[in-house]
């Protein structure tokens, strides 16, 4: 009952291995919904000709 054999050790190895991937899937989910939560939507742009570049038109958090 309480001893070794191969079949015990596998099936053992196998919850171990299913309970890992677990929370590595739910670590990995919610990482992306932290990220999606703290994701700035997009910068209004416009083109510097004095630099060649584009610079963001105006601060959001000024114009709340």
């Amino acid at each position: 009952m309480f001893g070794f054999s191969l079949s015990k050790l596998l099936v053992l190895a196998v919850i171990i291995a299913a309970v890992l991937v677990l929370f590595r899937f739910l670590g990995q989910r919610n990482a992306v919904n932290e990220r999606r939560r703290g994701a700035v939507e997009a910068f209004d742009t416009e083109y510097d000709a004095e630099s060649d570049t584009y610079v963001v038109r105006g601060d959001k958090t000024a114009e709340k």
